[in-house]
C-alpha cells in the first residue's frame, strides 16, 4: 500500500492497527479510552496519533465509528469488549507472516479505491445479541493521512445456515 513516498506491506498496516487500538483504547486509561469512545460515538473523525518516518515524513492517524449494524444497545464496556475481540485475532494472525488477509474495497466503476479491509474480526455476544467489529485502513491520496474506520458488521454473514436455522 503506497503512503506518500513509503510503501507498507499489508502486514505492517495490520501491525500498525493493532498497535493503534492497543494504544487508544488498552494501554490508555478508562477516563481516555471511555472519551475516544464517546467522540466515536457522536460521530466525530478523531485524530489519534501522528506517526513519524524516515526522512521528517509525519502522518495523521484518525479514526472513525460505523455503528448503523450494531445490534443492541452500545456502551463502552460492549464496545472495549469487541476491541479486545478484534485485538486477539490481530495478534493471532499475525504471528504468522503473510497470514492477514485484505480486501480492497472497489468503487461504482468495479475499480479498486485506497480503502483496505483488514481480515480480522471481533466478535462478541450480550444477550441475543451478535455483533462483530472489523476495521479499515485508508490513506489519504491528498495529503499525509490514514484514515482507521472501525466498523460493525452484519454479523449474519459470518453466521453458518444451520445455525440461523436454514438448512
Amino acid at each position: 500500500m503506497a503512503l506518500g513516498n513509503s510503501t507498507m506491506t499489508y502486514d505492517q498496516l495490520g501491525n500498525l492497527a493493532a498497535n493503534l487500538l492497543h494504544k487508544a483504547f488498552i494501554e490508555t486509561t478508562r477516563t481516555v479510552s471511555k472519551g475516544l469512545f464517546r467522540r466515536l460515538e457522536a460521530g466525530e473523525t478523531v485524530g489519534v496519533t501522528r506517526l513519524e518516518f524516515e526522512g521528517d515524513e509525519t502522518v495523521q492517524l484518525n479514526m472513525t465509528l460505523d455503528l448503523s449494524q450494531y445490534r443492541g444497545d452500545i456502551n463502552y464496556s460492549r464496545f472495549r469488549d469487541s476491541i479486545v475481540a478484534i485485538l486477539q485475532d490481530l495478534i493471532e494472525i499475525m504471528k504468522e507472516e503473510g497470514a492477514l488477509r485484505t480486501y480492497q474495497e472497489q468503487g461504482p466503476d468495479q475499480q479498486a479505491t485506497n480503502k483496505v479491509l483488514i481480515g480480522a474480526r471481533g466478535p462478541t455476544v450480550h444477550g441475543d445479541d451478535i455483533n462483530v467489529l472489523m476495521c479499515t485502513m485508508t490513506p489519504s491520496m491528498s495529503e499525509p493521512l490514514i484514515l482507521m474506520g472501525l466498523m460493525y458488521m452484519d454479523a449474519d454473514q459470518f453466521i453458518a445456515p444451520s445455525k440461523r436455522g436454514e438448512s
